[in-house]
């Protein structure tokens, strides 16, 4: 009828919303949030005879979430691995065990010359001098050159004269030839400063390619700790760790590598 207003009802699909919570846990700064549903509806779209009220709600909080374990862990310098002449002649010099070497100090003597440390990931495999093939060694050596306080070239893979010109004043300070060029086995490569683990050459001894002349390990203190695989979670590369020491006090520390480790009877 002319004036009367139809009101029309849809019918719901008789779907409720339903509450969720969401629990995180990590050794790091988390974000905790608790949001309430909406009421329930019926098919009809009632509210069990109340007005809708709007959904409430809580402000959502920044909260660090801490779980912990404390481990027994074994203290050293992390893993060894071997310092190798490639010159032939004598070994007239080397250092003392537990030594720390850093970048262009002397690791051992070949004939009263010295093999110097320099920084970098790329070993040692060929000559270097000018004319040879562009590469990432020859970069390694510039950017030692650079980091020792020899200038006046570009760190880039390219073996110049100006790369051969630094060398030459390098070696004259070293005491070697100025020959301008870097022979196979006249320095040893190594990501970092290393420290003298154990020898296993003898002055006076003869030193031919492949001779072992001792072992090295990082100059940083590691500790070691075996983890069950369900706290796997709780030590992820970077974490914050508080070690306590033997004798007594403790030194704050981080996570710096994670590995599984298979163990013969399979676990």
């Amino acid at each position: 009828m002319p004036g009367t207003r139809e009101t029309r009802h849809r019918r719901g699909r008789g779907r409720g919303t339903r509450w969720a919570a969401v629990v995180l846990l990590a050794g790091a700064t988390g974000t905790a949030a608790l949001v309430a549903a909406r009421p329930w509806q019926g098919e009809d779209g009632a509210t069990g005879g109340q007005d809708p009220e709007p959904p409430a709600t809580a402000e959502v909080t920044r909260e660090t979430l801490d779980d912990t374990r404390e481990v027994e862990g074994e203290l050293g310098h992390g893993p060894t691995s071997t310092v190798a002449n490639r010159l032939p002649g004598t070994i007239t010099w080397l250092p003392e065990s537990g030594a720390e070497i850093g970048r262009g100090e002397t690791l051992f003597r070949v004939d009263d010359r010295p093999v110097p440390l320099l920084h970098g990931s790329v070993p040692a495999h060929r000559d270097l001098a000018e004319g040879v093939d562009d590469g990432p060694d020859v970069e390694q050596l510039e950017r030692n050159l650079a980091e020792l306080g020899y200038p006046g070239f570009t760190v880039d893979e390219e073996f110049t004269d100006r790369t051969a010109a630094a060398v030459r004043d390098w070696q004259e300070d070293l005491g070697l030839p100025g020959t301008g060029a870097v022979e196979l086995g006249r320095v040893v490569f190594a990501p970092g400063d290393v420290r003298v683990d154990g020898l296993l050459a003898e002055i006076g001894r003869p030193a031919v390619d492949g001779t072992e002349v001792f072992t090295r390990t990082g100059t940083s203190k590691l500790v070691t700790m075996r983890l069950e695989v369900s706290d796997r979670l709780l030590a992820e590369p970077g974490t914050q760790v508080s070690v306590g020491l033997p004798g007594g006090g403790a030194a704050a520390g981080e996570i710096g590598e994670v590995f599984t480790v298979i163990v013969p009877d399979g676990e």
